[in-house]
C-alpha cells in the first residue's frame, strides 16, 4: 500500500520516555523513519487514546504492545479487529490476551510483523495456526553505533537493562553471590527495592546505574561476558542483540539459550547477515507495509 497521504495510527501503551524499553525504543526508530520518508504518523497511548473508536479516524493502523490499552479501553480488539487496514507489530509473548481476544486482534490484518523465526513459532506453538500476512523483520538497531571495538575488555560480567525475576535478575543474583571470586558490573535498573539494595551491596558487583542508551556500546565493548537467563521467552532481545553486536560473549544456559530470539537468527543466518537485517529494519518494516 503507497502510504503517502494516508493517515496512520501507531497505537501502544508506553512512550520511550516514561518507559524506556527495548518495544518503546524499536517503536520510536520505527516511527521517525516513517515520518522522514514523509509518512504522516500519530502516535497514541493508553492515556491519549480517549476512545477506541479514535481508530477509524485513521487509514492505516500500526499497533503495538496493549496490554495498557486493552485494560482501559476493553474495546479496543474489536475495533482493531474491524478496521480495514491494521497492521499488527508484536514485541513480546502476548500473555495479556485471551485466546478469543487473540483470534480477533490477528484474525483481519493486513500484515503481521514479528521479529524472529522462533517468535512466530513459539506464537502458533502456543496460540495455534491464526496468523495471517506474516513477515520476520528484527528489532531495528544502528551498527554503525553497536558494533565490537576491539578493544581490551575488563574481566567482569555484566547485566544490563531493567532488573526482575523473568528476566533472570533472581538467577543473576544468586549466580554472583555463588562465584564471590568473580567480579560483576550492572548497568541497569529496577522497580524492585531488593534489587537495587543488593546492587549496591554485594561486594563483587559494580553497580553503574541506569547508563544511557546512547553510551551502551561503551558498556557493551568494555565487558568481556554478559549474563543472560530469562524465564521468559524473548522473541528477540534487543539488549542481547545490541550486546552480541559489540562482541559480548552471551552467558546463558542451554534452555534460555534456546529461548532467545536473536541469538537463533545469528545461528540460522550469520552474523553478516544478522547486521544487515538490523540495520536495514526500519526500511524493511516500511517497504513491506
Amino acid at each position: 500500500m503507497n502510504c503517502v497521504n494516508k493517515k496512520i495510527l501507531w497505537l501502544a501503551d508506553n512512550e520511550l520516555e516514561n518507559a524506556p524499553g527495548g518495544a518503546q525504543r524499536s517503536d520510536k526508530i520505527l516511527i521517525d523513519k516513517g515520518k522522514l520518508l514523509g509518512f504522516n504518523i500519530l502516535k497514541l497511548n493508553w492515556q491519549t487514546l480517549k476512545d477506541p473508536k479514535r481508530v477509524f479516524d485513521f487509514d492505516i493502523v500500526i499497533s503495538s504492545n496493549l496490554a495498557r490499552i486493552n485494560h482501559f479501553y476493553p474495546g479496543v480488539v474489536d475495533e482493531l479487529s474491524t478496521h480495514p487496514f491494521h497492521v499488527r507489530l508484536e514485541h513480546d509473548a502476548n500473555g495479556y490476551l485471551s485466546q478469543e481476544e487473540m483470534v480477533k486482534l490477528f484474525g483481519n490484518c493486513k500484515k503481521t510483523f514479528f521479529l524472529s523465526d522462533y517468535h512466530l513459532k513459539f506464537f502458533k506453538e502456543t496460540f495455534g495456526d491464526i496468523f495471517k500476512n506474516t513477515e520476520i523483520v528484527a528489532d531495528p538497531i544502528d551498527v554503525s553505533k553497536f558494533y565490537n571495538y576491539n578493544n581490551e575488555r575488563e574481566d567482569k560480567i555484566l547485566y544490563s537493562g531493567y532488573m526482575h525475576k523473568g528476566k533472570g535478575s533472581d538467577l543473576f543474583f544468586e549466580y554472583a553471590l555463588k562465584n564471590p571470586d568473580k567480579q560483576f558490573a550492572v548497568s541497569g535498573w529496577s522497580s524492585d527495592h531488593i534489587y537495587m539494595i543488593l546492587c549496591q551491596n554485594v561486594p563483587n558487583i559494580e553497580f553503574l546505574g541506569q547508563t544511557k542508551y546512547e553510551d551502551m556500546p561503551k558498556i557493551y565493548n568494555k565487558y568481556d561476558r554478559m549474563f543472560y537467563n530469562p524465564l521468559v521467552k524473548e522473541p528477540f532481545c534487543r539488549s542481547v542483540a545490541e550486546a552480541v553486536l559489540c562482541g559480548t560473549k552471551i552467558l546463558a544456559n542451554e534452555q534460555s539459550h534456546k529461548q532467545i530470539g536473536c541469538l537463533s537468527e545469528i545461528a540460522k543466518f550469520g552474523m553478516e547477515e544478522f547486521k544487515r537485517q538490523c540495520n536495514e529494519a526500519s526500511s524493511i518494516f516500511w517497504n513491506k507495509i
